[in-house]
């Protein structure tokens, strides 16, 4: 045999194929890539700090984020460069702003649902997602990651925040604290019930929430210095809430509160005041949430 003849032969009728061949994986990227950028161009809108903070760890930044004043440390990180939208009670967002913005979508939550018909004519589809427990959190990233096309990335997060929170919870004790959480709001304290958003954080972290036996649907409910006097709790934690201006005054009001003085968490110092939204505002960082809730308030148990 030759060296001619041990070459490689061309063979002409192999071209048509793997032209064709190229042909379909050029398309392929050709259909993937506007997909993956029209994901990220949505034009929509979170009015909720929770679907905002989901949707850009899904890797699309709304075009507006909802100005409030119960967003996270974490959250005011992940959305600097984004817009604010300003919200007024009760209907949320103003429709002259909203028209001009033209979303197709907006994610909001029931706080602003006097509102919602209103965007709804304007051809907005508009979608609560909004947990009001931790446990609420997997299905609101999997509705949202469903809406703008990111359900795979969305059981990812969920699969991460799940790992996160048994990393969190671990060796929590039997031995709980009693936790008394306040909301304050000028000179009337409400107590944080187990429904409400911290009360459950409360409870996953290892603190025995009381509440004076006080019931309410919306997580919070009026709680008088009496009440506190008897639940007598090992650790008062308490939330300001509104303005900075209103913040001091609420501070001030509770933290000079004679009649609290009496408790065991006064007596031995274990008062303490969160100003930054954690117990509040729901969010994705639920592991992170719970270590810093035993670390700060229930040292570690």
């Amino acid at each position: 045999m030759t060296t001619a003849d041990a070459r490689p032969q061309f063979r002409p009728n192999r071209v048509p194929g793997l032209a064709m061949l190229l042909c379909a994986l050029l398309a392929a990227f050709a259909l993937m890539a506007p997909q993956a950028d029209a994901a990220k161009k949505q034009r929509i809108v979170a009015v909720s700090p929770f679907a905002a903070q989901t949707m850009v760890q899904l890797g699309v930044k709304p075009i507006r984020v909802g100005q409030t004043i119960g967003t996270t440390p974490r959250q005011r990180q992940m959305f600097r460069g984004i817009g604010q939208l300003t919200l007024t009670h009760p209907n949320g967002p103003n429709l002259e702003v909203m028209a001009k913005l033209k979303p197709k979508l907006v994610f909001t939550s029931n706080q602003w649902k006097a509102g919602f018909s209103a965007l709804r004519q304007l051809g907005i589809k508009v979608v609560v997602a909004d947990p009001t427990s931790p446990n609420g959190v997997y299905k609101n990233v999997l509705k949202i990651g469903r809406y703008i096309g990111r359900t795979k990335q969305a059981r990812k997060l969920n699969t991460r925040i799940r790992k996160q929170v048994r990393s969190a919870t671990k060796g929590i004790s039997g031995t709980r604290d009693k936790v008394l959480v306040v909301l304050g709001i000028g000179r009337t304290a409400m107590a944080f019930l187990g429904n409400s958003w911290g009360g459950q954080l409360i409870k996953m972290s290892g603190g025995q929430l009381v509440t004076g036996g006080a019931t309410n649907s919306g997580g919070f409910a009026r709680i008088s210095d009496e009440v506190v006097v008897a639940e007598n709790p090992d650790r008062i934690i308490v939330v300001p809430h509104g303005t900075s201006q209103d913040i001091d005054e609420v501070k001030g009001y509770i933290l000079n509160n004679d009649a609290w003085k009496t408790t065991t968490a006064w007596k031995n110092g274990d008062v303490d005041v969160s100003v930054d939204n954690r117990l509040l505002q729901a969010g994705t960082d639920l592991g992170a949430t719970i270590k810093y809730i035993r670390a700060k308030y229930l040292e570690n148990r």
